[in-house]
């Protein structure tokens, strides 16, 4: 039997092209990581248009396999807000049951209320230094890798 690996599919949604290219040099370092499939898109504009055109909805893997197995998603974006994508796929019936990792370089109170509302799986300030960015990324993954479903309380 010959079985073909399949590699973790990431969808990375961050504006800020210099954050991005620190998330690519982090990856890296992770084996987890820097194994995955990496998709990167600008907002949650550009997520939204990308998640519609692999939604697969006649059921046929060629399509539903492109979808994400992972979001990795900032908050603050131009067009529309990581919290406004998050709600999107908490309404969309095919995509809901998606990891969403949310992060932010600052979470006010009423951004916090709305993370845990929309059932965010993972969120985090992002840190100064890829050690700490790598260490919040791992303990994302230990958190979503036993049930697949963990949500913020």
């Amino acid at each position: 039997m010959n079985r073909v690996a399949t590699r973790t599919k990431i969808l990375v949604v961050e504006d800020n092209l210099a954050y991005a290219n620190i998330l690519k040099i982090t990856f890296d370092y992770s084996k987890f990581w820097a194994e995955a499939e990496i998709k990167t898109v600008n907002d949650g504009k550009e997520a939204i248009d990308y998640l519609s055109g692999v939604q697969g909805n006649s059921g046929d893997c060629q399509e539903s396999c492109l979808l994400p197995d992972l979001i990795l998603s900032d908050i603050n974006m131009p067009h529309l807000s990581g919290l406004e994508l998050l709600a999107w796929i908490r309404q969309t019936a095919h995509l809901k049951h998606l990891p969403v990792i949310l992060m932010s370089s600052h979470i006010q109170p009423l951004e916090l209320e709305i993370i845990k509302s929309l059932k965010a799986n993972y969120y985090f300030i992002k840190p100064l230094t890829i050690q700490d960015l790598l260490s919040h990324l791992n303990r994302s993954m230990e958190q979503l890798q036993p049930s697949q479903a963990h949500v913020v309380d």
